[in-house]
């Protein structure tokens, strides 16, 4: 058995660092796995998930050479050098005929699988790609329109050192999605002096630590947070001297919120006005609160306003550029990147917005909703896509209406998918390439936004590329070559500057991409070819996060040089350190007395109001369920709930999961009982979109009236046999695309009208 080597855990966005030990065949199992005591954040700790990592990396659907499709839909083997060239061709004509802005692009980069996507970056700058979308964009883009709108920068609750938390739509318990998770939760509940506030209707794992579990009534989350301020505001509790100093549209706000009818709004959210007094009271006390939403509640009914108020929460009442409260972190990439809005008119509304050429869809954060992708395709217009690729991403199995998606990608003119397995997405494209996974390769973590510290995690390959696999950088790299977009010798400059030394390098590169447009667009693919071979033998692929650390540098020298890396070569001496680092290192130290001037907005002022949202707050007053159930729909379906074994769709074998109700869908016990449906029976599980069927198992956690499936759940997977293995409910073979937010076009997955029956023997 090998020795102990250092990485990350892929299966939710925290990343945690993890060593592995490797055995089996060639080494290439991962045998075991525990926490990486060095790792600057998770500090050793791991869930149980981590503990399965082999079944991501040892996966029976692992791609192994490029596919074609043929004429009767089958795939053929075919060298990678047939594939590049017949891809770039085919893109290459679309981009000619109709231009390159109807070739569309999906993904860039699974969970810790992110260098791969910066890579990407330069075939779309080639092609002249405009449409760009991800798992992002049908999740978090609403929180990135209102975080953009209100601040103008991305920020980070500081949930570790407040004295009052609230997770709304969250269960860090069962899905992580922060630093340590069960052990925080296990700490703040012992701690009298803290708080800990869970808004959702499940009583969750995460509500068993809680000092106050609000069981809103499911899709009402709007009513129980807009009653909150109400309470707050009409309580006359606000931090008026600082809101006159640090914000604009206080007296707006105060207003509005003055004539919110709060014991009327509570009940209609299922709550008692008591319940929703006292958590006004504890956050208007409060020293510090911080708050985390999670899909929860931005994939279900009134995402985007409910995301708004959330954050209006915090803002007015003054929890902002204080220890425990909102902050402005600094980081490598900006994964979820700031919405680049224009003018606003005198309601504080937009006056215009990038769409979609066909369907006018909204692009925020420089990304469609992916929601539309399939009625953009889908239709006569000259404007349609006509190619599409998609990297590291699985959209026909996480987007809405998966059957729709198929016939989509199957009409256009060419799709390529660029993954590690035959997923559902791949099985619908014309060609297929085979990438290595995250343990083959170099990679890095693009998520962390922590603070004061941040840390960037660059790590090295712990396993040989399976053969017949290629890194991504290496995959765009040839797919820019067969376009022909650089003359030959048209980089000699950067080849011979880089062989003179990577600070002789440095210059030379800044002057060429002054000096030559064609590098701007192509930034990834030049640092690869030129720096990559000069740098450690294998660490070809790091020479984009190089250039990261450059313009990282020169944006934040100040943060920076708190980490340790000062002077004219502190750009390269953070690059080294991140090659050298296997556990991740700390890039940069912000300070909350920076915090307002890190608000971009000429003022510095913080904007409280969001004219579209402020609007949408009056519509609340009609007390009307924006998706509610039926006669023949009597049931709200949370299409995809965290659970012990669900993650992404990293892990495609059904068998990582332990316990016999992991794929189950649940139901509350009373509802089960009413409709005589056993404990373990065979059921249809029905919606507009579609039915399936699935095996029960009571959970006395929901709220009445809801039924639950797990996430990351129905993909196709075969056994050693060929067998096809039960994984569990497909709920996007249930789900609509038209079911989805009105401001950003998120899928409302998390309340989708249902029946069930007893499933005919």
């Amino acid at each position: 058995m090998s020795e102990w080597k250092q990485t990350a855990c892929n299966l939710c966005y925290v990343n945690c660092g993890v060593e592995v030990q490797l055995g089996g065949e060639g080494e290439r199992e991962i045998v075991k796995v525990r926490g990486d005591k060095a790792h600057p954040k998770s500090q050793g700790y791991i869930c149980n998930k981590a503990a399965r990592l082999d079944f991501y990396q040892n996966s029976a659907a692992r791609l192994q050479h490029p596919l074609r499709r043929r004429q009767d839909g089958s795939f053929e083997q075919v060298s990678w050098e047939t594939a590049i060239a017949e891809i770039a061709a085919k893109l290459q004509a679309i981009k000619e005929h109709h231009g390159g802005e109807r070739i569309f692009y999906y993904g860039g980069g699974s969970q810790g699988n992110h260098l791969g996507g910066a890579y990407g970056s330069s075939t779309l700058g080639v092609l002249g790609v405009k449409y760009k979308g991800n798992a992002l964009s049908q999740e978090k883009t609403g929180l990135a329109w209102v975080f953009s709108r209100m601040l103008g920068a991305c920020p980070h609750a500081e949930i570790e050192k407040a004295q009052t938390v609230m997770f709304l739509g969250k269960n860090p318990f069962m899905s992580n999605g922060m630093n340590q998770a069960r052990n925080f939760l296990r700490a703040i509940a012992k701690d009298a002096s803290r708080t800990l506030i869970v808004i959702d209707p499940r009583r969750s794992e995460t509500a068993d630590y809680a000092d106050i579990h609000l069981a809103v009534k499911p899709g009402r989350d709007a009513w129980c947070l807009a009653a909150i301020i109400g309470r707050i505001v009409q309580a006359e509790t606000l931090p008026l001297a600082w809101l006159s100093e640090h914000t604009s549209g206080c007296e707006k706000v105060m207003a509005k919120f003055n004539a919110i009818p709060v014991a009327q709004y509570a009940r209609f959210a299922g709550l008692e006005p008591e319940q929703v007094n006292e958590v006004a009271a504890v956050i208007a006390r409060s020293t510090s609160f911080a708050t985390e939403e999670d899909i929860g509640v931005q994939m279900a009914p009134h995402s985007t306003l409910v995301s708004y108020l959330n954050m209006l929460l915090s803002l007015l009442t003054g929890h902002f550029g204080r220890p425990g409260t909102l902050a402005i972190p600094v980081q490598l990439v900006d994964i979820l990147p700031v919405d680049r809005f224009g003018e606003l008119d005198e309601n504080d509304k937009e006056v215009s917005r990038r769409q979609l050429p066909v369907t006018k869809a909204p692009i925020h954060s420089n990304m469609y909703p992916g929601n539309y992708l399939a009625e953009e395709i889908l239709n006569d217009s000259d404007e349609r896509p006509r190619a599409i690729v998609i990297e590291s991403s699985n959209p026909v199995h996480s987007l809405a209406q998966a059957d729709k998606l198929r016939r989509a990608i199957r009409s256009l003119e060419c799709s390529v998918a660029i993954d590690i397995a035959m997923t559902e997405t791949a099985r619908e494209c014309d060609y297929i390439l085979p990438a290595s996974t995250q343990y083959e390769k170099w990679e890095a973590t693009y998520f962390p936004r922590n603070f004061p510290e941040n840390y960037f995690h660059l790590r090295p390959p712990v396993i040989a590329p399976l053969p017949g696999t290629l890194p991504e950088a290496e995959i765009h790299a040839r797919l820019v070559e067969a376009l022909g977009y650089f003359a030959d010798g048209e980089l000699d400059e950067l080849h011979e500057a880089a062989a003179a030394g990577i600070e002789t390098y440095r210059d030379v590169f800044f002057n060429a991409v002054m000096g030559n447009p064609k590098i701007k667009k192509a930034i990834s693919y030049v640092l690869y070819r030129t720096l990559g071979p000069t740098l450690p033998e294998g660490k070809a692929t790091t020479a984009a996060v190089w250039g990261l650390c450059q313009v990282f540098a020169m944006t934040y020298p100040e943060y920076v040089a708190k980490a340790g890396f000062t002077g004219p070569a502190a750009a390269t001496a953070l690059f080294n350190t991140l090659l050298d680092s296997p556990s991740g290192a700390v890039i940069a130290v912000a300070s909350h007395a920076d915090t307002f001037k890190r608000v971009p907005f000429p003022d510095h002022k913080i904007r409280l109001v969001i004219g579209e949202l402020f609007e949408e707050l009056d519509e609340l007053q009609r007390l009307r369920p924006l998706v509610d159930t039926s006669t023949e729909y009597p049931f709200a379906l949370v299409a995809g709930s965290r659970r012990a074994y669900t993650a992404n769709c990293a892990i495609r074998d059904p068998r990582w999961a332990k316990g016999k109700a992991a794929t189950a869908l649940t139901i509350h016990p009373d509802d089960a009982q009413r409709l005589n449906i056993p404990d373990g029976a065979r059921v249809t599980l029905k919606t507009k979109g579609g039915q399936a069927e699935a095996r029960v198992a009571y959970d006395e956690r929901l709220h009445p009236g809801t039924l639950s499936v797990p996430n990351g759940q129905g993909m196709h997977f075969e056994d050693e046999a060929g067998k096809p293995v039960d994984s569990g409910v497909y709920a996007n073979e249930l789900t609509s695309s038209d079911h989805r937010d009105k401001f950003i076009g998120t899928p409302l997955h998390k309340f989708v009208p249902a029946n069930i029956y007893i499933s005919e023997a």
